[in-house]
């Protein structure tokens, strides 16, 4: 029943299983697994699938997953633990408290869907464990002999940007040791977006919270310039030329004080 047997790195590695498929070198999934099917998935099963051919949208495999993360171009998922997991959830739910319901080398999985220029749904699903992954036990499609004669045609998968076919695993998370000391860091991080409704797209890959931070370091923040308007007044206002100015019109303090004198003596 499985389509493939082996490890499914990059979206090219996807795209020669649909190419293959296509091509008829490998079978894509007709329906539904059964009970007896589900039990024998394993680190390395591969099962592709046209939507309208198979009748299904979406894979059910009876097993209990995490919430999906984006990693690339895939969906990602890690099988829990069932048998430890409480019988009520806590309403405080911690990073700790999470981990521990992973099961043990339990398999991860990855979805990757894309729309050909035919409008052909195809989708693909695959497992794996990190322990075979690491030891090198599960071969690439793109690397696979049997699949050495298998070529992406250019065009058959528009919604797919070339960029995206070369990697799609090599999350900045693993690279980067920054500080979350700073304000703007921690805003950053303490956004948890629920992508489990949310496909990637497959235009473009998605960015990650530390993609973000690394580009909120790398450019630095824009100057900061202090704009100064004067307000003027009349006494800052430039004077007229002195041969310009009426002196005899201009009224002295004293002469002031006389008028202010002979007022006061006329009121009595």
């Amino acid at each position: 029943m499985e389509t493939y047997f082996g490890y499914i790195k990059t979206p090219q590695d996807a795209l020669i299983i649909f190419e293959a498929c296509r091509k008829s070198k490998l079978q894509r999934v007709q329906r539904r697994l059964s009970s007896k099917e589900r039990v024998q998935i394993r680190s390395g099963s591969v099962f592709a699938w046209d939507e309208r051919e198979a009748g299904m949208r979406r894979w059910t495999d009876g097993k209990t997953w995490s919430p999906s993360r984006v990693l690339g171009s895939f969906l990602t998922y890690r099988e829990l633990d069932t048998k430890r997991r409480p019988r009520r959830l806590s309403l405080t739910i911690n990073k700790s408290s999470i981990a521990c319901s992973y099961k043990p080398d339990g398999l991860i999985k990855q979805s990757f869907s894309i729309c050909t220029a035919a409008n052909q749904k195809l989708h693909l699903i695959s497992y794996y464990s990190k322990s075979d992954v690491l030891a090198g036990r599960l071969k690439q499609p793109s690397t696979d002999p049997l699949l050495a004669s298998i070529k992406v045609q250019k065009g058959l998968y528009p919604e797919l940007n070339p960029l995206d076919t070369s990697g799609g695993h090599s999350a900045t998370i693993h690279n980067m040791r920054l500080s979350l000391s700073t304000p703007s860091l921690s805003r950053h991080l303490s956004i948890d977006v629920d992508l489990a409704n949310s496909p990637p797209s497959l235009s473009s890959s998605p960015s990650t919270c530390d993609d973000e931070l690394m580009t909120d370091l790398s450019s630095p923040p824009p100057p900061h310039h202090h704009h100064y308007t004067p307000s003027f007044t009349k006494s800052m206002l430039p004077l007229p030329p002195a041969q310009d100015i009426a002196w005899g019109k201009i009224p002295s303090s004293e002469d002031q004080r006389q008028l202010n004198a002979l007022q006061a003596l006329l009121r009595l």
